[in-house]
């Protein structure tokens, strides 16, 4: 009866993985749409299409004084500033 049984699940198997190939396989080419939250009129990203912050040693971050940004907000905002300063200069930046 062990014999058998043996090769009763290599073939149970062996189907299981052809199934699940089959199923990737048209999954690649249609996958299912990903979800829409109430508050966003654009669909969460899938984890492929995430990007990945570079990780190495050592760390790059940038520090910003928090007196520094809430006034550099307060001018973009008062249009005394273009906000195209926070692209090209470091404000805040410490």
């Amino acid at each position: 009866m062990r014999r058998p049984m043996k090769y009763v699940d290599a073939a149970l198997t062996a189907l299981a993985g052809v199934v699940f190939d089959v199923i990737q396989f048209f999954n690649k080419y249609g996958p299912n749409p990903s979800f829409t939250p109430k508050w966003s009129d654009k669909p969460l990203l899938k984890s492929w299409q995430k990007s990945k912050p570079p990780l190495g040693w050592p760390r790059t971050t940038d520090s910003l004084c928090p007196k520094c940004v809430i006034e550099a907000r307060k001018k973009i905002l008062d249009g005394e500033v273009d906000y195209r300063i926070l692209i090209n200069e470091k404000v805040g930046e410490i």
